[in-house]
């Protein structure tokens, strides 16, 4: 089968491995669509504790045709989505737990059944919300992340959601995911742009959607007196342990709330996306912009993570 890993920062290398074989707990599952995520970015430049890094991974967003399931839990040539499984999803074939896994319909774009798990991911941050209707919310980052954030926002009822971005596709794809403003830092000063649009008050909630030490403390900048910032950008991004120097002063003085969120329960959270997606309560298909064959993946990594604004990228998709 074939297999891609990850031999040196910036580097991958194509494989042809053994398959492997169902066992009485897990299911062998074809993978159809890997896609690429802002935490498979840390291996890719460099941030990986080790080179090379285990095979196939850091692939873990992905959906599969099952091919043997011993336990019957699943049929094969059942659509899935992946989870608990036993390796890297940047290879051909996996095992799987069939417990772990959630159905998939057959009828819609494989693309789009996929991103109910990154939507699930981002749905189990608003449990620890509460209500957002008529609240105005500052999204720091357009990735992938950010524009469903959007997208949730608008199906709960916030009244402003503003869009921050330094790229301009991503910008444009913000609007039509349920922004209701947008603000590109490079021109924009964003945190007077915020402050006239609430009178003066900043924002009740700000989410960090990129990891970053800087944007980080931007968020502070931009929340109320006693509002809410939600960390969700994975804080590796610029070193291995995730370390970042924050003005606590000024979030102490402000009585700002930190909310960290990065780990669903995926039988409740992306079974509730499904949902959402399959209904038609949000379209996911503005962001994803480009799905390409396994067999580019080195070309794929440059494109998401190197220069995205060469060809309008947003959410990146490897298939078999």
């Amino acid at each position: 089968m074939r297999a891609a890993r990850l031999v040196t920062p910036r580097k991958w290398e194509l494989l042809d491995v053994e398959k492997p074989m169902a066992t009485e707990e897990m299911m062998l599952v074809r993978v159809e669509r890997v896609a690429i995520c802002g935490t498979d970015k840390p291996a890719f430049i460099g941030l990986s504790p080790t080179y090379p890094v285990d095979l196939g991974r850091t692939g873990h967003e992905g959906i599969g045709i099952v091919e043997c399931c011993t336990s019957g839990e699943f049929d094969e040539g059942d659509r899935i989505l992946l989870w608990g499984f036993d390796r890297g999803l940047f290879q051909e074939y996996v095992l799987a737990l069939p417990n772990s896994c959630v159905l998939l319909p057959e009828d819609m774009d494989p693309e789009v059944v996929l991103m109910s798990q990154l939507l699930g991911t981002v749905i189990h941050c608003f449990y620890k919300l509460g209500n957002v209707i008529n609240q105005t919310v500052v999204v720091l980052g357009q990735g992938p992340v950010g524009q469903l954030f959007n997208a949730t926002l608008r199906n709960l009822g916030a009244k402003h959601i503003v869009a921050v971005d330094v790229l301009d596709h991503r910008l444009a794809v913000a609007k039509e995911m349920g922004a209701t403003h947008t603000l590109n830092p490079d021109r924009d000063d964003v945190i007077e742009a915020v402050s006239d649009l609430t009178s003066g008050r900043l924002a009740d909630i700000v989410v960090e959607a990129v990891g970053k030490e800087k944007t980080f403390n931007q968020c502070t900048k931009l929340t109320k007196h006693s509002g809410s910032i939600v960390y969700f950008g994975v804080p590796n991004k610029e070193n291995q342990e995730g370390l970042m120097r924050l003005k606590f002063l000024e979030l102490f003085t402000k009585e700002i709330e930190i909310i960290t969120s990065v780990g669903p329960n995926p039988m409740e959270d992306y079974t509730i996306a499904l949902d959402w997606i399959t209904q038609g309560r949000l379209d996911v298909r503005p962001m994803l912009t480009h799905v390409w064959d396994f067999e580019r993946i080195q070309e794929a990594f440059e494109l998401a993570f190197d220069h995205p604004e060469s060809d309008g990228a947003l959410k990146v998709i490897l298939k078999f």
